[in-house]
Order: structure tokens, then sequence, then C-alpha cells
């Protein structure tokens, strides 16, 4: 069968608008994310991430916050960090705090030391790099 060059057109078409369509159903449901990087320890940057993430909410409405804990940042998702009541705040309005397990094994920590409700990935900086991929935007206080 020989297709002339106005069919193949109108097939690689349909066929563009027949992936883009599922693309777009896909995604249809999901709303837009932030994934947030601290690897730092301190309780400044701590504080300030979590400034950051009450303004995201204010400004942007319901939106998709992550943050990611790695490296010496993962400190502070432990239960006696002295953020636990922000935390608790946060979560409680649909933050998730997320803990790189490669950290946590790295400074001999483990899941009964950290922080409750904490969801654990292997490694916070493929987190990120996996959020990014799925368009999410990425700030690193």
């Amino acid at each position: 069968m020989h297709l002339s060059r106005v069919s193949t057109r109108l097939l690689f078409t349909g066929v563009l608008l027949f992936a883009l369509g599922l693309q777009c159903a896909a995604g249809a449901d999901t709303k837009p994310g932030v994934v947030i990087q601290v690897s730092d320890d301190s309780l400044a940057a701590w504080n300030f991430t979590l400034r950051n993430v009450k303004n995201m909410k204010s400004q942007l409405g319901k939106v998709k916050i992550e943050v990611v804990a790695f490296g010496p940042g993962i400190y502070m998702l432990r239960r006696n960090s002295g953020v636990g009541d922000q935390l608790d705040a946060e979560m409680m309005q649909g933050v998730t705090f997320v803990a790189c397990e490669d950290s946590m094994h790295a400074r001999k920590l483990t899941r009964k030391d950290m922080y409750p409700d904490l969801v654990f990935v292997p490694s916070g900086v493929a987190e990120i790099v996996a959020k990014q991929l799925q368009n999410w935007s990425y700030l690193k206080p």
C-alpha cells in the first residue's frame, strides 16, 4: 500500500495529537509542584526554608510543596531537631518532608531517630532530579 505525502502527513499529525492528548490526560489532575532542597543543618537555614514555604503557600495558593533534606540537612529532620512544631504545622497543610536514606546511613541515623510522618527516599538528590523531570520547580533557599 502506497501512502501519498498528504496521507502520511495526516497520519503523522493524528498520531502526534493522540500522543499529546494522552500526555495531557495523564497530567490533567496534577497540581504544579515545588521541590525545595535543604542540605544545611543550621536552624537559621531551616527557619528560612520554612518561611519560604509559608510565603509560597500564601502567594501561590494550592501548590504541592516537597522539602527534601540530604547531606547535613538531614539532621534537622531528627526527632529532637527543634523544628518539630513547624514541621507538624506544615505537614497538616499538605507539605511533604522527605529524608534521604543515603544521608541517614552515612550519619548512622535510623528511621526511629527521625521525625514521624516523613517520606523516605533512597537518594535526596535523585528525588530532586526526578521532580524536576516531572516539571516541578526547584528552589534552594
